[in-house]
């Protein structure tokens, strides 16, 4: 170890005392006022980009020539490599075709108006030239170029926010390195040194880099407290006043500031707290060779436009390949998203949550400065009505002043239980239509005929519409519900992304008419199977919940989800909008 990194672990530990000594047991005090102020940039921005970029970039999701199940970034738990073999891999770590200005300016022209990359993630590599280890872009790998420097000068350039991820677990660390990661928790045998490393290297990452905000995961280490959180959180706030740090910081479930994370997973409602979704473009948050399964255009438009329209951020991932450039695909999807947001911006930007009834067609938002009197709606149609109608459901207005289709008028009629939108003369867009809808004399929405759902952001929702179905009869309707379920041997599967390992109790929302009831719903998940008797709703459009029961899901990444009949007793199953996994506090 060269002098200038023993110095400094030296003097990382010396500091135990001025920053580990006090065990906050509240949030420094801030005014909500404040709050707002210090939030605003990030709740108007809408769109953002991950970046997951280590020495596991290097291996692709193969380890000894064979591809390794899960995430590529978690590739040294799941093939299971010892310290001895994966410490040397970052030798290979070679960003030399890492152009930071055609990242971000890629991002620009996506719509993102930030970014956060992987500085340091589970496997304990620092893409920095960290004064407190040797396992970083500078002695490890002989590279000598400052990549967080040069893309925190493009962000600069091309007016993006910079953000940077650290991992709260360190599987290099000595205070947790074991002879082989071989599983979800790490060992702890030094835990006031290694606070003192990670508040030494976050100092180094602010100073240095001054990034707009600090994301954090790992959390689920059981050596990890809310205090010790609270802590942190308040030591970084101390050094950066103005810096926005995610919920991961603390334990998730509990802590909400200044942002939740639902991660591979979208809220069913609007939260009452400021959150963002993380996604992948494919399906691995690294880069991994084998992983082809790309999502559409269509399917990552329209995932945008429904966080959005619930009040969050969609923050997206791409993961490099080892040198430093894109996936061909990541680019082209960036540039297809980036188009459809320019030509819909004021769609896009200027939107704002509003208390409507979900619709089946797709979703709604209010343009910003509307209030419950007057204002102006955006209409986002997914699927287009074939007999050129339209149906705004459950809202009925005093006025509707105007409603068009890129300023061209559209007639309109009323009823009772809303309005319908001759839309026979507009062009649909192939990924979302947007329409505008003008009103006056107040807007009112009429009551959902759902069950009410209260929803923390943490839980993992499972929509109906991303189900693959199996068997006769069984159908999807109205984009919205599984129906039609009355085959025994009829399933619905998906994969289920479990974000950090944890107990899970489990809800079906459901409907079930009385005389088709009675029958099991068996839930198989990880290799356990739950199962529930289904019970009688007010009719077929009445959608409760019912309770499946309680699961363990021990191990982040991918698992398979399979719902179909256990004991057949009535004359269907029932119809589903979704499942719910709802973390339970530990």
């Amino acid at each position: 170890m060269n002098t200038l990194k023993n110095l400094g672990l030296i003097l990382s530990v010396g500091l135990v005392s001025s920053l580990c000594v006090t065990r906050a047991a509240e949030l420094m005090p801030e005014s909500d006022e404040a709050y707002r102020q210090r939030m605003q940039w990030f709740t108007d921005a809408q769109f953002g980009l991950f970046i997951h970029y280590g020495v596991y970039s290097t291996l692709g999701g193969e380890w000894n020539g064979q591809p390794v199940q899960k995430y590529a970034e978690w590739i040294q738990r799941w093939g299971q490599i010892t310290p001895e073999e994966y410490i040397p891999l970052a030798a290979n770590f070679r960003p030399d075709k890492l152009d930071a200005d055609r990242w971000v300016k890629t991002a620009r022209e996506a719509g993102m108006k930030y970014m956060v990359i992987t500085t340091k993630h589970h496997e304990g590599f620092c893409l920095w030239d960290s004064a407190y280890t040797e396992y970083d872009l500078g002695e490890a790998t002989g590279f000598d170029r400052d990549i967080l420097g040069e893309l925190k000068a493009a962000c600069d350039k091309y007016g993006l926010k910079f953000g940077t991820y650290y991992s709260i677990i360190d599987w290099h660390h000595p205070s947790q390195r074991a002879s082989l990661v071989s599983g979800m928790q790490t060992p702890m045998n030094d835990k006031e040194g290694y606070v003192a490393y990670m508040k030494a290297q976050l100092k180094e990452l602010i100073e240095r880099y001054h990034p707009a905000v600090m994301w954090f995961d790992g959390d689920w280490a059981k050596w990890w407290t809310m205090d010790d959180g609270i802590d942190l959180y308040n030591y970084l706030r101390g050094l950066d006043p103005e810096l926005i740090i995610n919920n991961r910081v603390a334990k998730r479930s509990q802590f909400k500031k200044d942002y939740g994370t639902p991660e591979n997973s979208t809220p069913d409602a609007a939260l009452d707290h400021v959150w963002e979704a993380c996604w992948t473009v494919n399906h691995s948050w690294g880069f991994k060779k084998s992983d082809t399964r790309w999502k559409s255009t269509k399917e990552l438009i329209q995932k945008q436009i429904d966080i959005n329209t619930k009040g969050g951020n969609l923050l997206l991932n791409v993961g490099p390949q080892a040198d430093g450039s894109w996936p061909e695909e990541s680019i082209q999807q960036l540039k297809a998203m980036g188009a459809w947001n320019a030509a819909h911006h004021e769609a896009v930007y200027g939107a704002d949550v509003v208390a409507a009834p979900v619709q089946s067609w797709g979703k709604i938002a209010q343009a910003k400065g509307s209030t419950p009197e007057t204002g102006e709606l955006f209409a986002y149609v997914f699927d287009w009505p074939e007999n050129g109608k339209l149906p705004m459901k459950n809202v009925t207005f005093g006025k509707v002043a105007a409603f068009t289709f890129e300023n061209d008028p559209l007639p309109v009629s009323t009823s009772e239980r809303g309005i319908e939108i001759d839309c026979s003369s507009a062009t649909t867009d192939p990924f979302a239509t947007v329409l505008r809808l003008k009103y006056a004399g107040g807007m009112t929405p009429m009551g959902s005929a759902d069950q009410a759902l209260e929803h923390s952001g943490n839980e993992l929702i499972l929509q109906a519409r991303s189900a693959t179905l199996e068997g006769q009869a069984i159908t999807l309707e109205n984009n919205s519900h599984i129906g039609f379920w009355t085959n025994p041997e009829a399933t619905a599967s998906w994969t289920l992304d479990v974000p950090a390992p944890g107990k899970y109790r489990v809800k079906a929302l459901y409907s079930c008419a009385k005389g088709y009831d009675g029958s099991d719903a068996r839930l198989t998940v990880a290799g356990k199977t739950l199962t529930a008797v289904v019970k009688p709703t007010a009719g077929w459009r009445r959608f409760e919940v019912l309770e499946l029961g309680v699961v363990n899901l021990n191990e982040v990444g991918a698992t398979d989800c399979s719902l179909g009949f256990g004991n057949t007793r009535g004359k269907a199953l029932f119809n589903l909008k979704s499942l719910i996994f709802e973390p339970i506090e530990p």
